[in-house]
């Protein structure tokens, strides 16, 4: 019965490796894909961020985007919040791959999950 037990202890440990090394590999080469496409530095987001609303940057994080259904659309984004001149806040996504812009349609009010796209 301790033999069996031990089998099956094996299994799962085996099991579980096994996805983690192809899960690894998996997010590793669409992080390969993201960095050799990299087109535009984070100045370069902050200009084209600033170009859509005119104001202070208040601060830059730059996020990595796994595009899971095609790894070769993976992609850094650089997501830019923006202190407008009448004290409203933007938040802008730009692109490190292609430099497109794409907004936060409620500027963030009440909402925790303010960068991700809204349908």
């Amino acid at each position: 019965m301790a033999a069996y037990k031990k089998k099956i202890i094996i299994t799962v440990v085996v099991v579980a490796v096994a996805g983690l090394a192809i899960g690894g590999g998996f997010i590793g080469l669409g992080y390969n894909y993201a960095k050799n496409n990299e087109n535009y530095s984070e100045q370069e987001a902050r200009n084209i961020a600033l170009a859509q609303f005119d104001g202070e940057i208040i601060s830059v994080q730059k996020d990595f985007e796994l595009e899971d259904d095609q790894l070769s659309r993976s992609e850094f984004e650089y997501e830019v919040e923006i202190k407008t001149a009448d004290n409203q806040l933007r938040y802008v996504k730009v692109s490190s791959r292609t430099g497109t812009v794409d907004y936060d349609d409620d500027y963030g009010y009440g909402d925790h999950d303010h960068m991700r796209d809204h349908d």
